[in-house]
């Protein structure tokens, strides 16, 4: 395996910061500087990145772990962000490392599959999958079924065509929900779509993904799925 390749799926850092520092002269291999970003690796080498304080054993490993992990609202999906929390802030440390499928905004909440395999993230993702991802939101007035069938057809913005596979429409203790799930992804798919009619998201959870269940996972925590 190239290096490049080993430290963007094992200490999550990207290409282009990862030449940097070897450019910098930060990067060594059994204490030898690297020379070149692409260079091929052992098993049995010591990395030390010193800028980072990484110091640590090349070890292969070809196991899949997935998580589901309740994400609150105001934390963002990013390893880094100067003006905002992100969820390895309250994710364990052993986490620190996994990447995220399919980002949930800042003020959405629910369901984040994460994992250590960003092999599983780019099978997991690609459209030929066509992986459901359903959402419960509640909107601030009743939904209308003119509207219903608009959305359905597909709707339009900003030069995208944002399409649903499932909209329904229910109301619960004076309260205005939609569910929606869709087989695509775009940023912030749902709110575009719901406020290109003007009804206001109150809130938006995500519930599922694939045949994975948000079930009664509260907020904050995680659990493991086989995989």
């Amino acid at each position: 395996m190239r290096l490049n390749k080993y430290v963007q799926e094992n200490l999550w850092i990207s290409r282009r910061k990862f030449v940097s520092l070897v450019q910098k002269w930060d990067v060594f291999l059994n204490w030898q500087k690297v020379e070149s970003y692409g260079h091929t690796i052992d098993w049995w080498e010591i990395l030390q990145i010193k800028s980072l304080k990484i110091n640590k054993k090349i070890s292969k490993s070809n196991k899949v772990d997935l998580i589901v992990f309740n994400k609150p609202v105001w934390f963002v999906c990013s390893k880094s962000d100067k003006h905002n929390k992100i969820i390895y802030d309250i994710l364990p440390k052993e986490f620190a490392n996994y990447f995220y499928i399919w980002r949930l905004d800042k003020d959405s909440r629910g369901l984040l599959l994460m994992t250590n395999n960003s092999a599983f993230v780019d099978k997991f993702q690609h459209p030929s999958n066509q992986v459901e991802k359903e959402y419960l939101v509640e909107i601030d007035r009743e939904f209308k079924f003119w509207d219903y069938k608009k959305i359905k057809k597909w709707v339009e913005d900003d030069w995208e065509l944002l399409e649903v596979k499932v909209l329904k429409f229910f109301t619960k203790r004076n309260k205005y929900f939609v569910q929606i799930i869709l087989l695509e992804w775009k940023k912030r798919h749902i709110r575009r779509i719901l406020n290109a009619f003007d009804y206001n998201i109150l809130d938006l959870q995500r519930v599922r993904e694939w045949d994975i269940f948000l079930d009664n996972l509260k907020e904050w925590c995680w659990r493991r799925v086989k995989v």
